[in-house]
Protein backbone atom coordinates (compact mmCIF):
# COMPACT_ATOMS: atom_id res chain seq x y z
CA UNK A 1 0.00 0.00 0.00
CA UNK A 2 1.46 3.42 -0.83
CA UNK A 3 0.71 5.92 1.82
CA UNK A 4 -0.06 9.14 0.21
CA UNK A 5 1.07 11.58 2.36
CA UNK A 6 0.62 15.23 2.89
CA UNK A 7 3.47 17.17 4.63
CA UNK A 8 2.24 20.25 6.60
CA UNK A 9 4.92 22.44 8.51
CA UNK A 10 5.20 25.81 8.88
CA UNK A 11 9.19 25.60 8.85
CA UNK A 12 10.64 25.51 5.30
CA UNK A 13 13.91 23.70 6.33
CA UNK A 14 11.78 21.26 8.59
CA UNK A 15 9.45 20.35 5.22
CA UNK A 16 12.61 19.78 3.08
CA UNK A 17 14.26 17.47 5.78
CA UNK A 18 11.12 15.73 5.90
CA UNK A 19 10.31 15.16 2.21
CA UNK A 20 14.14 14.02 1.84
CA UNK A 21 13.95 11.27 4.72
CA UNK A 22 10.56 9.92 2.70
CA UNK A 23 12.12 10.01 -0.18
CA UNK A 24 14.25 7.05 0.98
CA UNK A 25 11.42 5.24 2.01
CA UNK A 26 9.43 2.50 -0.02
CA UNK A 27 5.68 2.94 -0.08
CA UNK A 28 5.58 6.25 0.71
CA UNK A 29 4.29 9.47 -1.59
CA UNK A 30 4.92 12.75 -1.01
CA UNK A 31 1.61 14.74 -2.53
CA UNK A 32 1.49 18.11 -1.17
CA UNK A 33 2.83 20.43 1.41
CA UNK A 34 1.36 22.84 3.18
CA UNK A 35 3.11 25.80 5.36
CA UNK A 36 0.24 26.83 7.73
CA UNK A 37 -3.11 25.92 8.61
CA UNK A 38 -5.73 27.38 6.37
CA UNK A 39 -3.42 25.27 3.43
CA UNK A 40 -3.27 22.16 5.57
CA UNK A 41 -7.53 22.00 5.87
CA UNK A 42 -7.74 22.48 1.98
CA UNK A 43 -5.05 20.52 0.44
CA UNK A 44 -5.98 17.90 2.90
CA UNK A 45 -9.45 17.72 1.85
CA UNK A 46 -9.04 18.24 -1.35
CA UNK A 47 -6.45 14.88 -2.48
CA UNK A 48 -7.71 12.97 0.65
CA UNK A 49 -4.36 11.55 1.65
CA UNK A 50 -3.84 8.27 3.32
CA UNK A 51 -1.71 10.11 5.86
CA UNK A 52 -0.81 13.20 6.93
CA UNK A 53 2.79 14.38 9.01
CA UNK A 54 1.02 17.20 10.70
CA UNK A 55 3.14 20.36 12.86
CA UNK A 56 0.59 20.83 16.20
CA UNK A 57 1.98 24.24 16.38
CA UNK A 58 1.26 26.15 12.85
CA UNK A 59 0.21 29.50 11.63
CA UNK A 60 -3.94 29.92 11.17
CA UNK A 61 -4.86 26.93 12.52
CA UNK A 62 -2.87 24.96 15.38
CA UNK A 63 -2.47 20.94 14.02
CA UNK A 64 -5.58 20.56 16.57
CA UNK A 65 -7.82 22.96 15.48
CA UNK A 66 -6.41 21.80 11.42
CA UNK A 67 -8.28 18.46 12.21
CA UNK A 68 -10.96 19.61 13.99
CA UNK A 69 -11.91 21.23 10.42
CA UNK A 70 -11.49 18.41 8.02
CA UNK A 71 -14.10 16.49 6.66
CA UNK A 72 -11.65 14.18 5.20
CA UNK A 73 -10.14 11.80 8.42
CA UNK A 74 -6.38 10.66 7.47
CA UNK A 75 -4.16 8.62 9.33
CA UNK A 76 -1.78 11.50 11.41
CA UNK A 77 1.50 11.15 12.57
CA UNK A 78 2.37 14.85 14.94
CA UNK A 79 5.41 16.10 14.55
CA UNK A 80 6.44 18.95 17.50
CA UNK A 81 9.63 20.55 18.91
CA UNK A 82 7.92 20.05 22.67
CA UNK A 83 7.41 17.05 24.76
CA UNK A 84 4.64 18.56 26.61
CA UNK A 85 2.58 16.85 23.92
CA UNK A 86 3.46 13.67 24.15
CA UNK A 87 1.23 12.52 26.39
CA UNK A 88 -0.21 9.19 27.19
CA UNK A 89 -3.03 9.63 24.55
CA UNK A 90 -1.07 9.82 21.63
CA UNK A 91 -0.26 5.57 22.38
CA UNK A 92 -3.61 4.49 23.46
CA UNK A 93 -5.16 5.73 20.07
CA UNK A 94 -2.62 4.61 17.39
CA UNK A 95 -1.53 7.63 17.10
CA UNK A 96 2.23 8.35 16.51
CA UNK A 97 4.31 11.68 17.32
CA UNK A 98 7.62 13.00 16.28
CA UNK A 99 9.48 15.17 18.86
CA UNK A 100 12.30 17.41 17.16
CA UNK A 101 14.96 16.48 16.00
CA UNK A 102 14.38 12.99 15.25
CA UNK A 103 16.32 10.62 13.18
CA UNK A 104 15.18 8.71 9.98
CA UNK A 105 15.37 5.30 11.95
CA UNK A 106 12.41 6.85 13.86
CA UNK A 107 10.18 8.32 11.39
CA UNK A 108 10.40 4.71 9.69
CA UNK A 109 8.70 3.70 12.96
CA UNK A 110 5.99 6.03 12.70
CA UNK A 111 5.53 5.15 9.23
CA UNK A 112 5.23 1.49 9.97
CA UNK A 113 2.99 2.01 13.57
CA UNK A 114 0.55 4.08 10.94
CA UNK A 115 0.44 0.78 8.44
CA UNK A 116 0.01 -1.91 10.65
CA UNK A 117 -2.50 -0.35 12.96
CA UNK A 118 -4.68 1.79 10.18
CA UNK A 119 -6.53 3.74 12.67
CA UNK A 120 -7.97 6.97 11.37
CA UNK A 121 -8.41 9.91 13.95
CA UNK A 122 -11.77 10.91 14.98
CA UNK A 123 -13.61 13.12 17.25
CA UNK A 124 -13.37 11.26 20.20
CA UNK A 125 -9.28 11.32 20.10
CA UNK A 126 -9.34 15.16 19.08
CA UNK A 127 -11.19 15.68 22.31
CA UNK A 128 -8.97 13.26 24.73
CA UNK A 129 -5.99 15.09 23.06
CA UNK A 130 -7.19 18.52 24.22
CA UNK A 131 -7.83 17.47 27.62
CA UNK A 132 -4.64 15.98 28.73
CA UNK A 133 -2.56 18.00 27.01
CA UNK A 134 -0.99 19.92 30.03
CA UNK A 135 -1.92 23.54 29.87
CA UNK A 136 0.82 26.17 28.93
CA UNK A 137 2.51 28.60 30.99
CA UNK A 138 1.60 31.86 28.80
CA UNK A 139 3.69 35.16 29.21
CA UNK A 140 1.32 37.44 30.86
CA UNK A 141 4.47 40.10 31.63
CA UNK A 142 7.39 40.94 29.04
CA UNK A 143 10.70 42.10 30.17
CA UNK A 144 12.52 44.97 28.52
CA UNK A 145 15.79 47.06 28.99
CA UNK A 146 15.43 50.81 29.20
CA UNK A 147 18.35 52.19 30.11
CA UNK A 148 19.80 51.12 33.07
CA UNK A 149 16.64 49.38 34.20
CA UNK A 150 14.12 46.05 33.48
CA UNK A 151 10.68 46.80 32.69
CA UNK A 152 7.92 44.57 32.87
CA UNK A 153 5.22 45.36 30.44
CA UNK A 154 1.90 43.85 30.96
CA UNK A 155 0.20 41.98 28.47
CA UNK A 156 -2.32 44.09 27.82
CA UNK A 157 -0.26 47.23 27.06
CA UNK A 158 1.55 45.34 23.82
CA UNK A 159 0.05 46.25 20.79
CA UNK A 160 2.43 43.90 18.18
CA UNK A 161 5.63 42.36 17.90
CA UNK A 162 7.51 43.06 15.05
CA UNK A 163 10.52 41.19 13.63
CA UNK A 164 13.20 43.71 11.98
CA UNK A 165 16.17 42.54 10.61
CA UNK A 166 17.33 40.17 13.12
CA UNK A 167 16.10 41.64 15.81
CA UNK A 168 12.53 41.55 17.63
CA UNK A 169 10.67 44.33 18.50
CA UNK A 170 7.49 44.88 20.87
CA UNK A 171 5.11 47.76 20.93
CA UNK A 172 2.70 49.86 22.79
CA UNK A 173 0.78 52.61 22.13
CA UNK A 174 3.95 54.84 21.90
CA UNK A 175 6.89 53.56 22.54
CA UNK A 176 9.11 50.46 20.80
CA UNK A 177 11.27 48.19 23.25
CA UNK A 178 13.81 45.83 22.06
CA UNK A 179 12.57 42.33 22.69
CA UNK A 180 15.16 39.40 23.75
CA UNK A 181 13.50 36.58 21.81
CA UNK A 182 13.13 35.17 18.03
CA UNK A 183 9.08 35.47 16.70
CA UNK A 184 8.90 31.62 16.78
CA UNK A 185 9.85 31.24 20.24
CA UNK A 186 7.46 34.02 21.35
CA UNK A 187 4.85 32.78 19.33
CA UNK A 188 4.79 29.58 21.40
CA UNK A 189 4.90 31.28 24.54
CA UNK A 190 1.80 33.78 23.63
CA UNK A 191 -1.94 33.52 25.07
CA UNK A 192 -3.43 32.45 21.76
CA UNK A 193 -6.45 34.27 22.73
CA UNK A 194 -4.62 37.19 22.86
CA UNK A 195 -2.17 37.27 20.51
CA UNK A 196 -2.41 36.15 16.38
CA UNK A 197 0.46 35.44 14.23
CA UNK A 198 -0.37 37.82 10.94
CA UNK A 199 2.70 37.51 9.01
CA UNK A 200 5.92 35.93 9.11
CA UNK A 201 7.52 39.43 10.82
CA UNK A 202 4.53 40.42 13.08
CA UNK A 203 1.87 39.14 16.03
CA UNK A 204 -0.69 41.39 17.06
CA UNK A 205 -2.87 41.81 20.21
CA UNK A 206 -6.30 40.42 18.81
CA UNK A 207 -7.65 43.37 21.18
CA UNK A 208 -6.15 45.89 19.53
CA UNK A 209 -7.64 45.14 16.21
CA UNK A 210 -10.37 47.62 15.17
CA UNK A 211 -10.74 46.95 11.17
CA UNK A 212 -8.74 45.92 8.06
CA UNK A 213 -8.43 47.09 5.18
CA UNK A 214 -6.60 46.59 1.46
CA UNK A 215 -4.25 48.91 0.34
CA UNK A 216 -4.25 50.52 -3.43
CA UNK A 217 -1.64 47.49 -4.44
CA UNK A 218 -4.69 44.96 -2.77
CA UNK A 219 -2.35 43.72 0.12
CA UNK A 220 -4.61 43.66 3.44
CA UNK A 221 -3.62 44.75 6.25
CA UNK A 222 -5.06 45.48 9.99
CA UNK A 223 -5.44 48.86 11.60
CA UNK A 224 -4.59 49.28 15.42
CA UNK A 225 -6.41 51.19 17.79
CA UNK A 226 -3.22 53.01 18.84
CA UNK A 227 -3.00 56.80 17.94
CA UNK A 228 -1.14 56.36 15.03
CA UNK A 229 -4.03 54.08 13.68
CA UNK A 230 -1.34 51.43 13.16
CA UNK A 231 -1.48 49.08 9.72
CA UNK A 232 0.41 46.09 9.37
CA UNK A 233 0.12 43.48 6.65
CA UNK A 234 -1.19 40.36 6.71
CA UNK A 235 0.70 37.84 5.09
CA UNK A 236 -1.73 35.57 2.49
CA UNK A 237 -0.75 32.44 4.39
CA UNK A 238 -1.92 34.19 7.66
CA UNK A 239 -5.27 35.30 5.56
CA UNK A 240 -7.79 32.82 6.69
CA UNK A 241 -6.18 32.58 10.05
CA UNK A 242 -7.09 36.03 10.27
CA UNK A 243 -10.16 36.47 9.45
CA UNK A 244 -11.30 33.41 11.40
CA UNK A 245 -10.25 34.75 14.86
CA UNK A 246 -12.12 38.12 13.71
CA UNK A 247 -15.07 36.08 12.76
CA UNK A 248 -15.01 37.42 9.58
Amino acid sequence: MILRTVIAEDEPHARERLKDLLAGMAGVEVVAEAGDGARAVEVIDRLQPELVLLDIEMPGFSGLEVLQRLRHRPLVIFVTAYDQYAVPAFEANAVDYLLKPFTAERLGQALERARQRGRFIDENLLQELQRRLRPRQYLHHFAVKHDEEILLVPEGDVFYFLAEDKYVFLYTAGRRFFYDATLKGLEERLDPERFMRIHKSAIVAVGQVRKLKRNLIGDVQVVLGDDKATTLRVGRSFLAGVKSRLGL
